[in-house]
């Protein structure tokens, strides 16, 4: 009987060790934050965002032994013929697996947006350690350059990066984020277009964010911002849109979150409205020769957030006035983000992929030609506003204060 518990002891005790054999300790893993890619077909850089585990339960920044600062991240770069070459060569100077399950952010160099993305598509669904929802970004130079940087008070840029995204689509709706998936989708869509915010550096100068001291600083002389939308056609970069453009183009594609819209009338009065609450509806109409697409959107929950107009904002007419006005910025932005996408002759609207659901055989004689039915297309549209919560008072402050004057 001694024996038979023995031998019962041996073998779950082997069992146990058979089942960790193949575990992976935290401290031997490299966690990505953000990851980059630079190059073209032939010569890639990938450029990898590592946390650093003990920086990030210190301080601001981290703090180091000698009293200084210590960064929660550490870069670098491997180089190779092909990406997946480039992530074999990363092993040679990286002690730690690489896990991507936390990255935050893709960031795609303008030299290989501009040359083609197909590599990095693929080598990213292959991967079955990357997210498909990781958040896409085109850097305004190399992507490895932009990953250096810091952004206080964040300790992760690559987390930081991906907030400002995701805060920028909700509270102002000038740029939607895009995810690896939605870029795969549309650029293999009928329309076969994806936009994709673009990060630039601004400042005097941003050597500093390479430094953990940044940290200790007020203000940095440089800062990492969202600065345009670039526009792919297929697997290739081949413009960018500003900002009005961008807002316009939200409308057009009702990815209109929460927005802030600003009015300045011929008599000089300023008012500026907070949409909480739109719904876009775009149509494609066949008509003799060209498409015309029908705009309609219709804004379900608008603000007052502030004027100077010294009507009385109780009587009906002059909200009337304040939804008119309202009603014609939107109408400017969605034609400035029409104008921008027959310019560039890419269907960032989806209006292909909308005819070929409704008419396929239409489609079938249109999509050779689109970039240039595109550009022909004319637009109709349609706005219309509700302004509710006009404020606690009944004109502006400044009608009140020339009142007690009088």
């Amino acid at each position: 009987m001694h024996r038979c518990w023995v031998v019962a002891i041996l073998l779950v005790a082997g069992l146990m060790l058979a089942g960790c054999g193949n575990r992976i300790e935290m401290n031997e893993l490299g966690i990505t934050t953000a990851t980059g890619f630079d190059g073209q077909q032939g010569d890639w850089t990938i450029t990898y965002q590592l946390i650093i585990p003990p920086a990030m339960s210190s301080g601001a920044g981290g703090s180091s032994g000698a009293g200084g600062s210590q960064a929660a991240v550490h870069t670098f770069s491997a180089h190779g013929k092909t990406i997946r070459e480039a992530v074999a060569t990363s092993t040679q100077e990286n002690p730690r697996k690489l896990y991507f399950a936390h990255t935050n952010i893709l960031i795609i160099g303008k030299q290989a947006a501009e040359t083609g993305i197909e590599e990095i598509l693929d080598t990213y669904y292959r991967n079955p350690g990357a997210r498909e929802t990781v958040k896409v970004l085109v850097a305004n130079g190399e992507a490895r350059d932009y990953l250096k940087k810091l952004i206080p008070p964040e300790k992760l840029p690559g987390r930081a990066l991906s907030n400002i995204l995701q805060k920028s689509e909700q509270l102002s709706s000038y740029y939607p984020s895009v995810s690896v998936h939605e870029l795969a989708l549309g650029i293999s869509s009928d329309s076969g277009a994806a936009g994709v915010p673009e990060v630039s550096i601004t400042g005097t100068d941003s050597s500093n964010l390479e430094s953990a001291n940044v940290f200790q600083q007020t203000s940095a002389s440089g800062k990492l911002k969202i600065s345009g939308l670039s526009v792919f056609q297929k697997a290739k970069m081949v413009g960018t849109l500003d900002q009005n453009e961008s807002a316009g183009l939200s409308w057009l594609t009702n990815r209109i979150h929460t927005t802030t819209l600003s009015y300045k009338s011929k008599d000089a009065d300023v008012s500026a409205f907070l949409i909480r609450k739109a719904k876009v509806k775009v149509t494609p109409v066949k008509g003799p020769v060209h498409y015309t697409i029908k705009v309609k959107a219709k804004v379900v929950v608008g603000e007052i957030l502030g004027t100077t107009t010294p009507e009385d904002l109780l009587k009906t007419q002059s909200i009337n006035k304040l939804e008119q006005q309202a009603e014609k910025i939107i109408g400017s932005q969605i034609l400035e983000g029409w104008k921008a996408v027959q310019r560039l002759k890419v269907d960032l609207a989806g209006i292909g992929n909308k005819i070929h659901r409704k008419s396929p055989e239409d489609w079938k004689s249109l999509k050779e030609t689109w970039p240039e039915e595109i550009a022909n297309m004319d637009i109709d549209i349609d706005v219309e506003v509700n302004l509710k919560r006009p404020g606690l008072f009944q004109g502006s402050f400044s009608r009140l204060l020339e009142s007690e004057d009088d």
